[in-house]
């Protein structure tokens, strides 16, 4: 599943947070690691006076990448993980893309802020491109200071955020192998909105309160299709456990990881009642910036 893991690094201690959690995972998997270095350039290539100057600059620029990267390389070696290095010049974005097509890798695994491209990559237009376009799942981790920097990963628990649609399903795969690769319980949770959105004609949108009984009996269907979920997944041999919640998706999500320790967020980029927003946009966003813990991207199957 994860035979090749593409990782993206800038040079800076805050992009290396992603490391530790690479690590884990390519020893669960057995993963062939791809660390990925891009010199970005503005330059016109099809202009040949800034295509020579964007050609002169990439062969000063490789050799301190290639170094950089060599060294961060032989961490993983002394881990015994399988790992090799690249150096490109182009956009960071576009060779992101071309780089996990052509090696048809299982995984993208980037923090999400560092210099460079790297802050633009995953709060905006950039991870919106990759999301939208790959077909491999993206690990998002935020670094937990300011400086970046690795830390030890620590995980014991998965959390997927369902919300009774095939779409949000297609994430449990990928979390129950996870879940056996790594040794991790999983957590089935569905945010039940409290308000509603309506709108009239051309009028502003307004909001509205959910009746009580409605809720009540949107807490029992909840419960009945996760305790489903729950049984079929135990009859394989994993730890399950599922909640039913109240409120607003994004900040709930975000308030039950930060009350679940050493969890990893796994959900899929499309589906019904705002699963589409919880990646692209203002959901997935508060999601990624405050968990303080990783994010695992699924986009859903798409025939070629």
């Amino acid at each position: 599943m994860f035979d090749k893991i593409l990782v993206p690094l800038d040079g800076s201690p805050v992009a290396q947070a992603i490391l530790p959690y690479v690590m884990l995972v390519a020893k669960g998997f057995h993963s062939r690691v791809i660390l990925f270095h891009v010199a970005e350039s503005a330059l016109d290539q099809e202009d040949p006076e800034q295509k020579t100057y964007a050609d002169e600059t990439m062969e000063r620029i490789r050799p301190l990448a290639e170094n950089y990267l060599a060294g961060v390389a032989d961490e993983f070696r002394k881990q015994g993980i399988d790992v090799e290095t690249r150096v490109v010049g182009g956009r960071a974005t576009a060779k992101i893309l071309e780089h996990a097509e052509q090696e048809n890798v299982g995984l993208i695994a980037l923090s999400t802020h560092g210099r460079s491209g790297l802050a633009r990559w995953v709060m905006g237009s950039g991870v919106d491109r990759i999301l939208r376009a790959c077909e491999q799942p993206v690990l998002l981790v935020r670094p937990r200071d300011e400086g970046g920097g690795e830390t030890a990963a620590r995980l014991s628990k998965i959390i997927v955020p369902l919300d009774g649609s095939n779409t949000a399903e297609a994430a449990l795969p990928l979390a129950e192998e996870l879940a056996r690769a790594l040794g991790l319980e999983l957590i089935l949770i569905q945010v039940i909105g409290v308000e509603t959105t309506v709108r009239f004609g051309s009028m502003a949108p307004d909001s509205w309160s959910v009746p009580s009984d409605v809720l009540q009996q949107l807490d029992v269907v909840a419960s009945g299709y996760l305790t489903g979920l729950a049984k079929q997944l135990k009859n394989k041999g994993l730890t399950v456990q599922w909640e039913v919640f109240r409120g607003a998706a994004g900040s709930r999500i975000v308030e039950f990881a930060k009350e679940t320790s050493d969890s990893l967020v796994a959900m899929t980029t499309h589906g019904r009642s705002g699963f589409r927003r919880w990646v692209m946009g203002s959901v997935a966003d508060e999601v990624v910036r405050h968990t303080g813990e990783p994010v695992l991207v699924i986009r859903p199957h798409r025939p070629r």
